[in-house]
């Protein structure tokens, strides 16, 4: 969007995937990684001669051999999976991003150039479907979404009739006007709208069962509720969708007050600042701001930190051969660029608030005694409001 560009996102859904690895094909993939003959026969000795049975209260099915898949609750398995499925990168032509078994393939073009994206991305989905046959994992086209982002503007250039269909085995995909991904759901024009819906009504139907036991349960108790089951669905991913106006950013502060209020027992329309302060919570713009710093400080300093997020991000010394005064502060380079879809992405916003943070924050040994220190600094600020 920054570069006046649309993006064909398409989202592919596996079925079953983890219970439906085949063995020999995985024990092959391992053996191609150059593991020992010795390891090879006990990652053998630890698939093969599983069996599993159902149990519904004092009731059992007969044992069943399983044949397939990795084990379920198996501290392996997550890895097992991925080294089983991370070759199905290996001839896309499109970006993708691989998160154990949810799949996103996505190609940037200018409006002249669409058809071309679309082209790459049925040849991307022809060659998914040649490894899923393969390697035994099935995708369910009847899931798979397919989105073309990007700003108001260009989406409102696009000819849609003239648009290439995109399919995948021998079906056709619509185009969505929102997708979910990962639990985040996203429209053509990032306008968030959607996903504030899905978290209000999420916040509520947690909140509903919660609402008629709310003059039963000791404080301590409706406390612990609201940060165990309510609080999360406001804090998820919260710092994917940083570009949101006054008005939705509010509509979050109303949720969150409306965890206060349950809490406390308090009328609609009673001042909630007092008893946010009670709970030692943060209010929702700053507590958004606290998460980016979190991430911020594990993408600088977690030696594990994926290459695609950390060369976002420079400290003003990195380019020069001498220390600088500037070097003392830690103080991070904004990355050049020209529109508002840019300034407020998490990079733009991460290194502003970075910058703008006490230098013994930014100096803090853990990334624990950070987010305490940055906590401990937005309340002051607050208190001092």
């Amino acid at each position: 969007m920054e570069n006046g560009k649309v993006t064909v996102l398409t989202l592919l859904d596996f079925s079953n995937a983890f219970n439906t690895v085949e063995f020999d094909i995985l024990l092959g993939i391992l053996r191609s990684l150059n593991i020992s003959p010795t390891v090879i026969e006990w990652f053998r000795s630890y698939l093969f001669g599983r069996r599993q049975r159902i149990r519904i209260e004092d009731s059992f099915s007969s044992w069943c051999d399983t044949h397939a898949g990795v084990p379920q609750g198996g501290v392996l398995s997550p890895l097992l999976f991925s080294i089983f499925i991370n070759s199905i990168s290996n001839n896309l032509q499109s970006s993708f991003h691989l998160y154990a078994d949810d799949l996103q393939i996505y190609n940037h073009s200018s409006i002249g150039m669409l058809q071309e994206s679309i082209r790459l991305t049925n040849i991307d989905l022809q060659a998914i479907t040649e490894w899923s046959d393969a390697y035994g994992l099935k995708v369910n086209p009847s899931k798979t979404q397919t989105i073309i982002i990007g700003s108001p503007r260009m989406i409102a250039k696009i000819n849609w009739t003239s648009l290439p269909k995109i399919t995948f085995e021998s079906l056709e995909i619509a185009v969505s006007e929102k997708v979910k991904d990962l639990g985040i759901l996203i429209d053509s024009t990032l306008s968030w709208g959607p996903q504030l819906q899905e978290i209000s009504r999420k916040v509520f139907a947690s909140a509903a069962s919660l609402r008629r036991l709310r003059n039963f349960l000791p404080h301590a108790t409706k406390i612990a509720l609201a940060q165990s089951l309510l609080l999360p669905i406001l804090d998820y991913a919260d710092v994917s969708y940083l570009d949101l106006n006054e008005n939705q950013l509010n509509k979050l502060e109303r949720l969150q007050n409306f965890c206060i209020r349950f809490i406390f027992g308090l009328r609609k329309y009673d001042h909630i600042s007092e008893f946010r302060d009670k709970l030692k919570w943060l209010p929702i713009r700053l507590r958004r701001n606290a998460h980016i710093l979190s991430l911020l400080y594990n993408i600088l300093f977690n030696p594990k930190t994926p290459p695609y997020l950390k060369s976002r991000f420079h400290f003003l010394q990195d380019g020069h051969s001498r220390i600088l005064r500037s070097s003392l502060n830690y103080r991070l380079r904004m990355p050049t660029h020209i529109t508002q879809f840019y300034d407020k992405s998490f990079t733009a916003q991460a290194v502003r608030l970075w910058n703008s943070l006490p230098q013994n924050i930014k100096q803090a040994k853990s990334v624990h005694s950070f987010n305490d220190l940055v906590k401990q600094h937005y309340l002051k600020f607050v208190s001092e409001q």
